[in-house]
């Protein structure tokens, strides 16, 4: 449930919004840019569910609370990466 109500808010926010301006402009689609920044974000999103699921597997469907170090870690990576790109991207 924690995962399903944000999920589906954003997809339905998502989908309404294009919805509502391609309707408006009279279009089939329109181009999406992924940032790097969003790049990034989504795979250190996707590191940690393949590491929560694989921990998970590998102790018998408990995720041990030393995960937790691990999720913190992966955060403050996500955090050092996000700045290089940020301020590290002049143009």
């Amino acid at each position: 449930a924690c995962y399903a109500g944000p999920v589906f808010n954003m997809l339905v926010g998502i989908g309404v919004g294009f919805a509502t301006l391609l309707s408006a402009e009279g279009k089939h689609s329109t181009p999406v840019e992924l940032s790097p920044g969003l790049l990034a974000g989504l795979s250190f999103l996707i590191t940690n569910c393949i590491l929560l699921i694989g921990f998970g597997i590998f102790n018998k469907n408990v995720v041990p609370g030393k995960y937790g170090y691990a999720c913190v870690a992966i955060y403050a990576t996500y955090i050092f990466v996000s700045f290089i790109l940020l301020f590290g991207m002049k143009d």
